[in-house]
């Protein structure tokens, strides 16, 4: 479950440029289907399988645009800790964590796109 968590995270990371990206192709429903099946339990892999979205949008720690990362992306060892406010999933469904740096704009405009409920401040 904890991998689904990290994955419906993603999923919900993604969804801006999903649905700007499958509604200009004709496939919004498509789309709508697919957050309906997650949103009832369904293992994000399965919801989406048809929609041909690229497996690493759905990793951990995923980059939503851009090129699929390479290589020399990655960096080994620790990743130091953002300091700032820490927004999450209202109800922790998701599992989806963003770091607000000090003076930055609130992540995802402080909305949780999958839940379609505004991200709530956990930790300052």
């Amino acid at each position: 479950m904890n991998r689904d968590r990290g994955q419906r995270a993603a999923f919900c990371s993604a969804l801006p440029y999903l649905t700007e990206y499958l509604t200009a192709r004709g496939r919004a429903a498509e789309l709508r289907d697919a957050m309906a099946a997650v949103l009832a339990d369904t293992p994000v892999r399965d919801a989406v399988a048809g929609l041909g979205i690229p497996r690493y949008v759905l990793e951990d720690g995923a980059t939503v645009r851009g090129e699929e990362p390479g290589p020399g992306d990655i960096l080994p060892g620790p990743v130091p800790r953002a300091e700032g406010e820490r927004y999450s999933c209202p109800d922790g469904w998701c599992g989806r964590h963003e770091v607000r740096e000090p003076g930055g704009p609130v992540p995802a405009g402080g909305h949780c796109w999958l839940r379609d409920r505004a991200l709530v401040l956990t930790r300052a």
